[in-house]
């Protein structure tokens, strides 16, 4: 017998090879088939399929697709569209095409690239078993040639029946038996399902997703779940054994399977149950992986909140994923064994095969559509040999609808590809580029943005509006990996990308003289913070609920209205409340070493940083940025985040490189570190100067309302105060033009409105109670670019090109480079593959439209008020998205780019597998190589211009669409009303 355990699975005490011991193994294997997000407040976007990394992703996504029911690529229609639109072109298809591995499909005749190509070029449509008899009968499918065929196809059935050519692809198409449904059943349930009619899941879903809820909940639910500390088998089996606990015909005999399992552990619970169900041991992964892949959300978390239990938003929990599998189980059998009287009888159920016929009449009409689309005549046809014929439908057959759309998805990719590089290179190659680079004269100021595609508008606007500004680009945590605690927070959160662990603590302080003040605003946020909760328990009982609803439900109309007719307004007017009642005390950031000091005892961080350990990260970011001299008197440092009033979604539109979190304190701090004196002097033995009247400020930038703020205003020298005063007006017009760009693409904007007026939509937008698309976070990412800013100032990238700041001449031994990409390229990716699966599949990958979901438990959103967690990206923030893999483009050597890469692991497996794309650019001529399964292709062609307009305004306005890369030629210094 294994023994009972209070634990979690994994550190289960048994001999190596006991069944406890190989359940557990499969139990953590299976896991990585499941969700990997966290609690929806600490939204980090990483690869949806990470479980299939290790594959190629071409096939990676079929048999990801084949697992979960899923789609691989976006649908043969949206990129028919797209061939329409001239999105792909007829040179992209050619090019995929001929590419691959051709045959002769008869000799001297037909070959796979061209039979492809037709299909490709013209398409071809799917026919059903279901629906052929409709097709035939009602639409008329041999009656008639496709009205769309191409000249030549058209001459070659000229003489041609169309009734003769189908009945021609009839007898040829030879009966295939089609086992469809007949096998085993996956799981209980289709086995029940498919014998009675009856749908456990029905009864075992509700079941389980209240548990899980109330189990996992973090501070929505009255009462908390009974003896939760056991951990979810322990404290579900008190629930579950209650003779009150469930009444439903389907669970009826719940009550003795609870009773049974009273002394089993989770793990020897799932053994047990198994085998009640008649589950050989051979047989245990598959039956364990479509049950956890019938409720996957939820599990996806249970395991997540095992593996990192700090991620919990409140109140740690003791999840488990054997024990939500041992509870699932447990349901399952009393489920099972209350409609098939034994639970061991899933499996007498058996589904009935398609119709041979049906599908034998499907298949030749796919044959006879592709024998339009290639001319294929009957007579020419009949001329062949049998085999020859079985080669051909074979080809047909073998180029489905998934094989069709990969083609036409790598086509689709080709020509984004073309659309980045080509007008790249053409500016790098403009002797009148040197024209649009900023004065060789020390710049009047130099700002510091994250790496984020949504901060490429308001730095180029900023560049357009003061030609004195310089910008650059870093990860958004600046290098400064740690965990920080707000004035205002409860515990701390690491501030750094998911690859990266938090070493240090960091916690925001009152400053000397500023505790009266914090007392009093502590005092006032408990009262306020108990008043709330009493109005929220009392709301949701009988006789408090009803007095409250009707004395002061009336009062409750006041914020509705205002959240909703007047939003940006409202918002202003619980501001200036806000600051009235809870004024904010000045503070510092505590980032001195504390020697046996730990901020957190929970973390058992160190508090703060060395000297040493200060120099080593401030280094780190400007030598990669390759600001090592020439600096401005006043450096800004931008962290973003993103605020928006009733968006479940806010985190995922935070900073992906400070983990799902706002990067202002990461700026904040970067910026003290640096104005620090013994830094300044330790950076000297780095190559790295900072002249004594240069200063640091920190700040961050609102990526929905595009609201800024800059820290520490009261520290700037007074002989600054004018820089200040000059970068703040350029950064609120910046700002006020970046607004003004991203309203184009929402249909409630106005066309024409001012850049005053683009700045007040976008406040708006995010104060607005019913608006479910507050910005569009990252869908409009797609390249990703790391080099010098003089490559790319000038250009307009349309929001769509994380931009890195990185000198390769100042980097001879590839330290910065390695450290860059291996924060950007897992962070970048992480965003680019979220939102290209929850794009190409958005109710499988996604989670579907955000009109029906409700928080639950503070950790995720449901559909109403019963469902499974959803995961991944909601409509809503990717449907203007265009599913593309991302395209780094490394100002470095091909060599250089290569070796840095094949030393990391994680980097080659995102580049030998085709999760990304890989272009090198030569720092000197500018040349462009785009890495290709191996092998360094140049990237020529002269089939996407390099359009020219006098500003970024001349270019985007009046147009909704993705624009294509153009070159601002002239910067003009625009008067924008505040």
């Amino acid at each position: 017998m294994i023994k009972t355990l209070d634990g979690p699975p994994d550190i289960l005490k048994e001999e190596p090879g006991l069944p406890g011991e190989r359940v557990a193994v499969l139990v953590s294997e299976l896991a990585q088939l499941l969700p990997a997000q966290g609690p929806i407040g600490v939204f980090i976007h990483q690869n949806t399929l990470h479980a299939f990394q290790h594959l190629p992703f071409e096939t990676a996504v079929c048999e990801a697709a084949k697992t979960f029911g899923t789609e691989p690529f976006m649908t043969e229609s949206g990129y028919r569209a797209a061939i329409d639109c001239g999105r792909i072109r007829t040179e992209d298809i050619v090019a995929i095409v001929e590419a691959e591995p051709d045959v002769e499909i008869w000799p001297g005749g037909l070959t796979r690239r061209e039979l492809r190509r037709s299909m490709l070029l013209t398409g071809v449509r799917e026919f059903h078993a279901e629906t052929i008899d409709w097709e035939l009968n009602e639409c008329g499918l041999r009656d008639r040639f496709r009205s769309d065929l191409t000249d030549p196809a058209r001459e070659a059935l000229a003489k041609e029946w169309p009734a003769d050519l189908f009945r021609f692809c009839l007898a040829k198409t030879a009966l295939k038996p089609e086992p469809g449904l007949s096998g085993r059943p996956a799981r209980p349930r289709d086995g029940v399902l498919r014998a009675s009619g009856f749908d456990i899941d029905d009864v075992v879903r509700p079941l389980l997703i209240k548990l899980s809820s109330v189990f996992l909940d973090q501070g929505l639910a009255y009462w908390p779940m009974p003896h939760r500390e056991q951990g979810f088998w322990r404290a579900s089996l008190q629930i579950l054994g209650q003779s009150f606990g469930v009444e439903s015909v389907g669970l009826r005999r719940l009550p003795e399977y609870t009773r049974l399992c009273k002394s089993w552990d989770a793990a020897e619970a799932v053994i047990q149950l198994l085998d009640i169900l008649g589950v050989a041991e051979a047989e245990w992964a598959s039956v364990l992986e479509a049950e956890l892949l019938a409720l996957p959300g939820w599990a996806g978390l249970m395991h997540k909140l095992e593996m990192d239990p700090t991620l919990a938003p409140n109140e740690r929990v003791r999840a488990s994923l054997m024990d939500f599998v041992a509870v699932r189980l447990l349901l399952t059998v009393a489920a099972t064994a209350s409609v098939a009287e034994e639970a061991r009888n899933w499996r007498a159920g058996r589904a009935t095969a398609k119709d041979a016929d049906a599908v034998r009449l499907a298949r030749a009409a796919s044959f006879f559509d592709a024998a339009q689309v290639a001319g294929l005549s009957s007579p020419a046809m009949s001329t062949l040999e049998a085999n020859d014929i079985g080669k051909l439908i074979e080809e047909i057959e073998s180029f489905g609808n998934w094989e069709r759309r990969r083609v036409l998805h790598l086509a689709y990719e080709r020509r984004h590809e073309r659309q980045i590089l080509l007008p790249l290179g053409k500016y790098r190659a403009r002797s009148s580029a040197e024209e649009d680079l900023p004065p060789m004269k020390r710049s009047a100021a130099q700002a510091i943005f994250c790496i984020d595609e949504r901060e490429e508008s308001i730095r180029r606007h900023l560049e357009e509006t003061d030609p004195e500004i310089e910008t650059f680009g870093a990860a958004g945590f600046f290098g400064v990996a740690v965990n920080y605690k707000g004035i205002d927070d409860a515990h701390g959160v690491p501030l750094c990308p998911v690859v990266v662990k938090p070493r240090h603590a960091v916690e925001e302080r009152p400053m000397t003289g500023q505790q009266d003040s914090y007392g009093r605003r502590r005092a006032m946020r408990r009262l306020w913070a108990r008043t709330v909760r009493h109005w929220f328990v009392a709301s949701r009982t009988l006789v408090r609920g009803s007095l409250g609803t009707s004395m002061l439900g009336l009062f409750q109309i006041v914020p509705l209205v205002g959240r909703v007719l007047i939003p940006r307004r409202f918002a202003k007017l619980l501001d200036w409340l806000d600051n009235c009642v809870l004024p904010e005390p000045r503070t510092e950031l505590a980032h001195e070493h504390d020697h046996g000091k730990e901020s957190d005892a929970a973390e058992g961080l160190p508090q703060g940083f060395t000297i040493a350990e200060k120099i080593d990260r401030v280094a780190s970011m400007l030598g990669a940025a390759g600001l090592k001299k020439e600096m401005a008197r006043l450096i800004v440092v931008l962290g973003h985040g993103s605020t928006s009033l009733n968006n479940p979604h806010e985190s995922a539109h935070d900073c992906g490189a400070c983990g799902g979190r706002r990067g202002g304190p990461s700026g904040r701090l970067f910026a003290a570190m640096a104005n620090q004196a013994e830094v300044r002097s330790g950076l000297v033995a780095r190559g790295i100067a900072i002249p004594e009247d240069t200063w640091f400020l920190g700040g961050y930038h609102d990526t929905c309302s595009d609201g800024l703020d800059l820290y520490d205003l009261n520290a700037v020298p007074a002989t600054h105060t004018q820089d200040v005063t000059r970068v703040r007006a350029s950064m609120d017009r910046a700002r006020a033009l970046s607004a003004h760009e991203r309203a184009r693409r929402f249909e409630a904007a106005a066309w024409g409105i001012s850049a005053k007026g683009g700045r007040q939509h976008a406040e708006e937008r995010a104060e607005h109670l019913s608006e479910p698309r507050p910005e569009y976070g990252h869908c409009t990412n797609a390249v990703c670019i790391v080099g010098r800013r003089s490559t790319t100032r000038g250009l307009f990238f349309d929001r769509r090109a994380f931009l890195v700041s990185y000198d390769a001449r100042q980097d001879a031994e590839n330290q910065s480079l390695a450290a860059l990409l291996g924060a950007v390229i897992p962070v970048c990716a992480g965003i680019n593959l979220e939102y290209y699966f929850s794009f190409v599949d958005n109710e499988g990958y996604g989670c579907g439209t955000k009109l029906p979901h409700n928080v639950t438990g503070l950790v995720g959103v449901m559909n109403g008020y019963e469902s499974d967690l959803r995961t991944g990206l909601p409509w809503q923030m990717v449907e203007i998205h265009e599913p593309v893999r991302i395209l780094f483009v490394v100002e470095t050597s091909k060599e250089r780019l290569l070796e840095t890469i094949e030393k990391n692991p994680l980097l080659w497996e995102f580049l030998s597998k085709r999760w990304i794309r890989l272009a090198a650019m030569d720092p000197e001529g500018g040349a462009i190589l785009a890495y290709r399964d191996g092998v360094w292709e140049a990237v020529e062609g002269d089939d996407e211009d390099l359009p020219v307009a006098s500003s970024s305004l001349e270019w985007y306005e009046g147009k909704r669409e993705h624009l294509p890369v153009a070159h601002i030629s002239k910067r003009v210094e625009r008067l924008v009303k505040a």
